[in-house]
């Protein structure tokens, strides 16, 4: 009888266990349920583009800004003499092109004039033929006439030879200012970038930076959180994948508004996550243990509110609860 009574309780339990599990395992047929969950939206990391020193911090942390508002500067200094010497390098390589214009107008000048001596030795020296043949003209004056105009030639082969000179100056002057009209345009943008506005309008979030700290191009200074593409991010087991649907309802509760039901739909499914921490981080990693337990592989599914609650602030990163129907 004793153990007859000790039975019974056993078999209830186990019974009431796998009615259990045959309820969690009809559940996953309609709906998926997830509190591994948390609140995103789009963030942006603010770096340097240039090199020095922190001059001036214009906003503190928390602080909400609007687009283009001043986040902090560089000191502009060096930038800025930078660009006076390359605008001077530039003005002195056009004065050059100048100087090398005008020597291919002295050299072509100078070809003229050798061709026109060369012509008049050449017109000289048919006279002084046609003399000889009838015996006007001695020798020594044809000698004389014939040397002239080698000469003359050989003047105009070095005046174009001056000429092509000059005229490949020319080429390296504007090549030379191609360059530092190219220096100019880097230093300008350099220069630029000492000063760093929002992209866009949204909270500062707390950040280490001070005036003074020295800067290297790729240091983050700051973040932004924006108010764009305000979302909920739910890390979803990979048995509700063949389920889930873009567009379907989501019921949504939010760690930072407790005891509120909100809706929305399902926006965005993740194509694959990463198998290691210790891949590279183009694609998201979901831890797929806790503590000692392995669970199933968790993919990230996008759900965005239909509505976001008036008066609620952004909390990026806070915890949420999603209840997707199938």
């Amino acid at each position: 009888m004793l153990s007859r009574l000790l039975l019974h309780p056993v078999l209830l339990i186990i019974g009431v266990i796998f009615g259990l599990f045959l309820l969690y395992e009809t559940s996953v047929r309609f709906f998926a349920y997830t509190g591994d969950a948390y609140v995103n939206s789009d963030i942006v990391v603010l770096a340097s583009e240039i090199e020095g020193p922190v001059s001036k911090l214009a906003v503190q942390n928390n602080q909400s800004v609007a687009a283009d508002q001043l986040l902090f500067e560089i000191e502009r200094t060096p930038y800025a003499l930078k660009v006076q010497e390359t605008e001077a390098a530039l003005s002195t390589a056009r004065a050059n092109l100048d100087l090398a214009q005008d020597e291919v107008g002295a050299a072509k000048a100078a070809v003229t004039s050798a061709q026109a001596v060369l012509t008049n030795a050449q017109d000289q020296l048919v006279r002084v033929k046609t003399l000889e043949k009838e015996g006007y003209s001695p020798e020594a004056t044809l000698d004389v006439s014939t040397r002239d105009v080698a000469t003359a030639g050989a003047n105009v082969s070095a005046a174009e030879a001056q000429l092509a000179v000059s005229v490949r100056r020319v080429t390296v002057a504007q090549a030379a200012i191609e360059s530092a009209a190219a220096a100019v345009a880097k230093a300008r943008y350099d220069l630029s970038k000492t000063v760093v506005n929002a992209p866009d309008a949204g909270r500062v979030a707390p950040f280490v930076t001070r005036v003074g700290d020295y800067l290297r191009p790729g240091s983050e200074v700051m973040a932004i959180v924006t108010d764009k593409r305000r979302r909920v991010v739910a890390n979803v087991s990979e048995r509700h994948l063949a389920r889930i649907k873009v567009g379907q309802t989501a019921l949504l509760t939010l760690g930072s508004d407790p005891w509120a039901l909100h809706w929305g739909r399902v926006s965005g499914i993740a194509g694959g996550v990463a198998r290691s921490p210790n891949n590279p981080q183009v694609i998201p990693y979901v831890e797929p243990t806790t503590d000692w337990v392995r669970l199933p592989r968790r993919f990230p599914i996008e759900v965005t509110l239909d509505a976001w609650p008036e008066g609620l602030v952004l909390f990026n990163g806070a915890d949420a609860r999603v209840l997707i129907w199938f």
